[in-house]
């Protein structure tokens, strides 16, 4: 193995001292405080819910391979909620997962366009970074957030850059800073990138959380050969456990992103496709859905505010996530002598700003002031 550059270079990457991202994937301590750090919604679903995939589960009667691509169905269910009106099922493939989506098309995207520079986002998922390198790619680094608020500024870094980056990783809503974008400005970003002949990779599994439906795919110039969009059940259904994913691209992309996964993973598992379309389709788990997006944008609203008060500086929120400023624990406000348990979040190190920590708070039940409590209670043992 030690012969792989690939395998060496990511295994480095994820055993080195300051990597975040493997850390703060394990489960948390039992009795450590609320678990905040774990990026999904995390929310039980209602029996009526539970009771109609319990149905699906007992009038399934085969649990063959599925096409490798995923079932037609699920895939045609994706796409016209991705892009509206009819599409072709082929040009969707369904993974483990968005984090197996995110990892082929990255790699895809590379060997499209024979390595060179990558643009990721900073802060940023860790995996990205960790995936680029790997391949023997340069990572480029560039302000989420910034580039929401100013898409032009996409043309400006692409220029001042050499060699000029090969292949843009997106991801809004961001994660962790929760920045949102809107579809004209996706547009635009879509569009230089078109004009440069960058490959795009947007990562788009918070997509149903954000202020509005925005998506690359629905971009003007998109274009499929060059540009995929990576997509998941996970955060969209609060479904994690299900890993399924999705990658859209032109036809012979997904032919030649099934072919590669094919040979070390024969399918997704049929019955949590199933019960992914069934969660897409149902009229009472889209009900649920409709609900819980409210719930998680007021949930995190309130946790917000109330870490303020707390002496927090929130400095973003969206998405399922809180942004917030480190501060120095001396600066805290005195603790009364109440004993609250802490609370487990993700330090920004993991994400390339150590400086800061990012907070999930889609919880059920969840009481946004004994939230910021543990937080600041957390914070003080930093």
């Amino acid at each position: 193995m030690t012969g792989d550059p690939y395998f060496s270079r990511l295994l480095d990457a994820l055993t080195a001292p300051e990597a975040g991202y493997v850390r703060a994937s394990t489960p948390a301590a039992a009795g450590s405080g609320p678990d905040f750090a774990v990026g999904e919604a995390r929310y039980p679903m209602p029996a009526e819910v539970r009771e109609r995939l319990a149905e699906q589960a007992r009038g399934m009667d085969r649990f063959w391979y599925s096409d490798p691509r995923g079932e037609a169905g699920l895939r045609a269910i994706y796409l016209r909620d991705l892009v509206g009106g009819e599409a072709d099922p082929d040009t969707v493939l369904v993974t483990a997962g968005g984090k197996e989506a995110a990892a082929l098309a990255v790699r895809f995207a590379l060997h499209q366009q024979g390595g060179g520079p990558v643009l990721i986002p900073t802060p940023g998922w860790e995996p990205y970074r960790f995936w680029v390198e790997a391949a023997g790619a340069e990572v480029r680094s560039y302000d989420p957030s910034a580039m929401a608020a100013d898409p032009s500024r996409l043309r400006a870094l692409i220029d001042e850059c050499d060699p000029r980056p090969r292949v843009l990783v997106l991801n809004y809503p961001h994660n962790p800073t929760g920045t949102s974008l809107s579809q004209a400005v996706m547009d635009e970003l879509i569009a230089v990138a078109t004009v440069y002949g960058v490959s795009v990779v947007s990562d788009e599994v918070y997509r149903s959380f954000g202020p509005a439906p925005v998506s690359a795919a629905r971009a003007l110039a998109f274009d499929p050969q060059r540009h995929l969009v990576v997509d998941s059940i996970s955060k969209w259904c609060a479904a994690a456990g299900l890993r399924v994913g999705f990658v859209h691209a032109e036809r012979r992309v997904v032919d030649a992103l099934t072919a590669v996964r094919a040979a070390s993973a024969s399918c997704t598992s049929v019955l949590t496709q199933a019960f992914a379309a069934n969660l897409l389709t149902d009229s009472a788990a889209t009900t649920w859905l409709v609900q819980l997006r409210r719930q998680v944008a007021a949930d995190r609203t309130d946790t917000a505010v109330a870490l303020g008060e707390a002496g927090i500086d929130v400095v973003s929120h969206g998405g399922l996530y809180l942004w917030c400023k480190t501060p120095d624990p001396a600066a805290l406000p005195a603790r009364d002598g109440t004993a609250v348990a802490g609370a487990r979040v993700s330090g920004g190190a993991g994400f390339g700003a150590p400086e800061h920590f990012r907070v999930c708070p889609a919880r059920a039940a969840l009481d946004p002031v004994a939230a910021a409590a543990a937080v600041v209670e957390t914070l003080g043992t930093w």
